[in-house]
C-alpha cells in the first residue's frame, strides 16, 4: 500500500488519504478537496492543510483526534518545519493517494512556488 512518511520528533507517520476521509473533508470545506491548491494565486490556508493532515493519518493512525494534529503540527514547528514544508508533504500525500502522478506533481510544485514568488513581491 502507497503512503509517505511524515517524521516529527521521534515519530514516524504513515499518510494517505482514503476515500470516505476525501469526502469527509470535501464535506467541510464544501468544495472539491484539490480547490485547496486550485485558487489562483493563493496558498492554502492553515485549516485546510491541518485538516488533510487529519484526514491523511486516519488510515495507518486510527483515533488520532484534530487536536492531536494541532499537537504533531506543533512539535512540527518546534522541530524545525514550516507552513511551507506542510504544503510540500500534503502534496505528497495527494500523489499517493491517487489525485496525480508523479509527473503532475513535479509541474504543480512549480506552479506553486511560483505562485508564491510573485505573491511575496
Amino acid at each position: 500500500m502507497r503512503y509517505t512518511e511524515f517524521k516529527v520528533g521521534d515519530n514516524e507517520y504513515k499518510l494517505r488519504l482514503a476515500a470516505n476521509e476525501m469526502v469527509n473533508i470535501e464535506k467541510k470545506i464544501g468544495a472539491n478537496i484539490l480547490d485547496i491548491f486550485m485558487k489562483e494565486g493563493q496558498i492554502p490556508t492553515m485549516e485546510e492543510l491541518l485538516m488533510v493532515l487529519h484526514g491523511s493519518l486516519q488510515k495507518f493512525q486510527h483515533n488520532i483526534t484534530l487536536a492531536d494534529t494541532y499537537d504533531i503540527y506543533d512539535e512540527y514547528v518546534d522541530d524545525g518545519g514550516t507552513f511551507e514544508d506542510l504544503i510540500e508533504v500534503i502534496i505528497d500525500v495527494f500523489e499517493v493517494s491517487g489525485f496525480f502522478k508523479k509527473e503532475d506533481l513535479e509541474e504543480g510544485k512549480k506552479k506553486l512556488e511560483e505562485s508564491q514568488k510573485k505573491k511575496s513581491k
